[in-house]
């Protein structure tokens, strides 16, 4: 059966076929999409497409730089663990624990816990998932995507049951010159497999890079600077045409041979010779003694602009504004970069949420079951439910302006919209700890003022030595003494 023929609106020029017709149009101009589940597009495809981000990493600094603010931004100095136990004795147990494992827990005890959870996020931002081995030794073994592979049949290196749940994950090693071994794999079950995935459709199980919808346009946008640099390049050579008697025939016998062109290519003895200098292109003409200059090709006057247009578009898969892909916000002012900040934010607390959920607390929960077990904390109902009882202090939103900020924040609190231990929480510190350096600061701030004043006589406000801000002066002088009475001042 021929496809059906594509009419067009001759009013309007377009396409007349909207919705469901929209797929006749397509059928006839032989572009029908490929249906199929999940995992079989990622069977055909999802190798290469994470090559494509592998080599983009390596060599185009705008998407590197792109995934690395992204992570930045998800990530920052890291995820901070607060017990709520209910028990301060656990709590502060479990708290300093944690942090003296996540100095050093990898297997190849190079790298701290604060640099994993960024080369976790950036594994999964360019290729779509990874994996963890819970090894014996009591430290993770941090893999790379493409080492969650097998030659078993069927398989894209996890093994599922019927719902899809999986059973087996199957991790292959790098050989000597950088070849994964499958043959050579290794099965893990999820009981010592932490697998970080953000797959696309339900029928998928592996993910793939989220930014690879984008691909096309980054592609787009290195034509776009390749052919506005070759064009600069062309400007900046002088070009002139040489038009004389027996031009051809004298410009053979200064020209050079031309190794670049193939014989025979193009008819003609001047097309195998070239005269070329370091700042000029020369053209030998026939009749007359004439030099005049050859129009260039001038490059686009709207270069920046599409580019700019481009890399708004390149960012939209990971919720990055312009503002953060080019570190330039000399454009925008506060409200607009709050409202763009704004939005990115939220694609960035569903990354964040990937992090605690998928990595963060299997990691956790699989250390207190060694810490129980070594009786470095006391069993109790609160280890059967542990991941209820604690919380993970993320990275704060980002502050534009440092005083709008905190007078919003103050502002929250006084309304009743917030409270102390959130705002503390969106900076990405304890509210104990803040609260307990506080009071230390203002104990040591009273002592010292206390000190000046049996000193000098002197009376100073507490307030300026921890930092508060005082409520009348900075200094009170005790003048009780030098104090007129009242019956001199009634005198006077």
């Amino acid at each position: 059966m021929k496809p059906p023929k594509i009419k067009v609106n001759q009013k309007n020029g377009i396409y007349s076929a909207f919705g469901y017709q929209s797929a006749v149009t397509a059928d006839g101009e032989n572009r029908t999409p490929v249906g199929g589940s999940g995992s079989q597009h990622q069977d055909n495809y999802r190798t290469r497409i994470i090559n494509q981000s592998r080599d983009f990493m390596r060599n185009n600094g705008i998407y590197s730089g792109m995934i690395e603010r992204a992570v930045g931004y998800i990530v920052g100095n890291g995820f901070k663990l607060q017990a709520l136990t209910g028990s301060p004795e656990i709590d502060n147990r479990l708290e300093k624990l944690w942090w003296r494992y996540w100095q050093k827990p990898e297997i190849k005890n190079i790298i701290s816990g604060r640099k994993l959870e960024r080369q976790v996020m950036s594994e999964i931002l360019v290729a779509g998932d990874t994996g963890a081995i819970l090894t014996s030794k009591g430290k993770v073994q941090h893999i790379e995507a493409e080492q969650i592979a097998s030659v078993s049949p069927n398989t894209d290196g996890v093994e599922k049951d019927e719902y899809g749940a999986p059973r087996k994950f199957f991790v292959s090693q790098y050989g000597r010159y950088g070849q994964l071994e499958t043959q050579k794999a290794k099965s893990y079950s999820p009981d010592v497999f932490c697998f970080i995935a953000n797959p696309d459709r339900p029928s998928s199980t592996r993910g793939v890079p989220p930014c690879q919808s984008a691909f096309p346009m980054l592609h787009r946008i290195n034509d776009v600077c390749n052919s506005e640099a070759i064009a600069w390049q062309m400007l900046a050579r002088y070009a002139v045409a040489v038009t004389r008697h027996a031009g051809p025939e004298q410009g053979y016998l200064e020209s050079m041979a031309d190794d670049k062109k193939a014989d025979g290519s193009l008819e003609g003895d001047t097309a195998t010779r070239i005269t070329e200098l370091d700042y000029a292109l020369i053209f030998h003409g026939e009749p007359g003694d004439e030099v005049k200059g050859i129009d260039r090709n001038i490059p686009g006057q709207n270069f920046s602009e599409s580019l700019l247009m481009f890399l708004r578009l390149l960012g939209l898969p990971l919720g990055l504004p312009l503002e953060i892909i080019l570190l330039d916000w000399t454009k925008s002012n506060y409200s607009q970069s709050r409202a763009v900040l704004e939005q990115a934010y939220q694609a960035f607390l569903g990354w964040q949420l990937l992090l605690e959920e998928g990595f963060l607390n299997r990691i956790f929960e699989w250390k207190v079951q060694e810490w129980v077990k070594a009786g470095e904390i006391p069993a109790g109902e609160y280890v059967e439910n542990i991941i209820e009882q604690i919380e993970w202090i993320a990275p704060s939103f980002p502050w534009i302006d440092v005083l709008k900020e905190t007078e919003a924040y103050g502002a929250k609190i006084d309304r009743g919209f917030s409270t102390h231990s959130e705002v503390c929480k969106s900076l990405n510190r304890d509210r104990e700890e803040v609260v307990k350096a506080r009071v230390a600061e203002i104990k040591d701030a009273i002592a010292k003022a206390q000190e000046i004043e049996q000193e000098t006589g002197v009376a100073v406000d507490y307030r300026v030595l921890c930092g508060m801000a005082p409520e009348k002066s900075t200094v009170t002088v005790n003048t009780e003494q030098n104090k007129p009475k009242e019956d001199d001042n009634e005198n006077r």
